[in-house]
């Protein structure tokens, strides 16, 4: 079902999104956060203050002993990377995976919302500030509450495993469905 929206666009590979998704997205959570991602590395973060730099993973381990609660789907081939071995056993952070899984999106607080090409990484992000080093990518930032429910339901139908039951992959028995 189509939604219409405001938003504002991001476009590039001059490093731009990375303020905008980052510092003024998921950094700011107070509750909870949802990630999707075909593919997540463990980039680096810098704090835009004293430049002091953490890795993803290290920023996300501060936020979820704070109390925030962090939701990530990924691909299955995620599983097996440093990333997921980081924080798989960290409490207020849990993972599932979807094999059709290619989505890219940053959901938080349910008031916040970026979705478009970027994966989880930092040539995806803009993290690489040297020109020529960052992916070429389009992506929206909105803040409607529309679009933002919409995005909401479909993540937790795919976590709660209902769009398991048409799936094809699950059909031709390469995925046992979401986990």
């Amino acid at each position: 079902m189509p939604i219409e929206f405001s938003g504002y666009f991001l476009s590039g590979n001059q490093g731009d999104s990375f303020e905008h998704i980052v510092h003024n997205g998921f950094l700011r959570a107070k509750q909870h956060i949802w990630f999707t991602s075909a593919k997540t590395t463990d980039f680096m973060i810098p704090n835009p203050r004293t430049k002091e730099a953490l890795q993803f993973s290290q920023r996300l381990f501060q936020l979820a002993k704070r109390g925030i609660k962090i939701k990530f789907i990924l691909s299955p081939k995620e599983a097996e990377k440093k990333f997921y071995q980081k924080l798989k056993d960290v409490e207020n952070i849990e993972f599932k995976f979807c094999y059709n899984l290619h989505m890219k999106i940053v959901l938080v607080d349910n008031t916040w919302l970026y979705f478009g090409s970027a994966n989880l990484t930092g040539a995806g992000l803009g993290s690489r500030t040297r020109k020529g080093k960052n992916n070429f990518e389009v992506g929206t930032i909105t803040i409607n509450q529309r679009a933002i429910e919409a995005i909401e339901y479909q993540l937790q139908q795919i976590w709660n495993g209902n769009e398991c039951k048409g799936c094809y992959q699950k059909q031709k028995g390469y995925c046992k469905g979401i986990k």
